[in-house]
């Protein structure tokens, strides 16, 4: 990222970043492997810049793996359910949910952006949040003292593995840390993803700004980048691989 795509402001570090625009239809990007260096676990942070488009009243997939390449059977996965809210769900190595989060609003197709953005930590029973457009906004259902499956044979953004719930939808930093937690209510630890204006924070070439680690997913486009490049993995988990052809989105996050 060159020096004139990122605008100090105070103490935060903003960034003017690019969205892929997944069509809803047949856009979709699998990993079909493993995420290099996954380790089941019991922490985890997400964040994300979501433009929702439709698909209202359908289950729509944000990030999902399986236990076979190009499967359906899921461990974690971040969606956007029947009802409209956003899911943060993780299953043990003997198929039981041991996280189910929800947002305790719920969100429609608009051309407003969202930023979503989640830890938790299993093995503290207070240790989970849920943050839209920096406000707090979590429903928990389950949440047991467990190390989530985290290493499966497939990963996807945009749909299931196998294709299903498809998400018409725009993203933008996408970043997925297992094994890590921010405890995301002291503002300070908000402010390395979302600024005070409600705009993207720059994460670092390799996503290790926020704690001093790469996660493992951590999907990227700088302002006007080729948005096929949203497929390549700024993280260390690997790269993906784009199914139907991505659009840049016609508005970002940064805007």
């Amino acid at each position: 990222m060159s020096i004139s795509q990122i605008i100090m402001m105070g103490p935060e570090n903003l960034t003017q970043v690019d969205a892929a625009d997944f069509d809803g239809i047949n856009d979709y990007m699998t990993r079909g492997a493993s995420l290099t260096g996954a380790a089941d676990s019991k922490k985890g942070i997400f964040s994300a810049w979501i433009r929702l488009d439709g698909g209202d009243g359908t289950a729509k997939e944000v990030l999902a793996n399986s236990t076979t390449v190009g499967g359906f059977t899921m461990r974690f996965q971040v969606l956007r359910t029947v009802g409209n809210k956003f899911q943060i769900t993780g299953v043990n190595e003997a198929a039981a949910t041991i996280l189910l989060m929800d947002t305790a609003a719920t969100y429609t197709a608009s051309a407003t952006w969202l930023h979503l953005l989640s830890s938790w930590d299993l093995s503290s029973g207070g240790a989970s949040h849920i943050y839209m457009n920096d406000i707090s906004d979590k429903s928990v259902t389950t949440f047991t003292n467990d190390s989530i499956e985290f290493t499966v044979a497939d990963w996807s953004i945009g749909a299931q593995p196998n294709g299903g719930r498809l998400l018409d939808a725009a993203l933008a930093e996408l970043y997925f840390a297992p094994g890590q937690y921010l405890d995301f209510s002291q503002v300070n630890n908000r402010r390395k993803f979302i600024s005070t204006g409600g705009n993207p924070i720059h994460l670092g070439v390799t996503g290790t700004a926020p704690t001093g680690t790469a996660p493992l997913v951590y999907q990227h486009l700088d302002d006007a980048e080729a948005v096929a490049n949203f497929a390549t993995n700024r993280g260390t988990g690997g790269n993906f691989t784009i199914t139907g052809t991505l659009a840049t989105a016609s508005t970002s996050p940064s805007d």
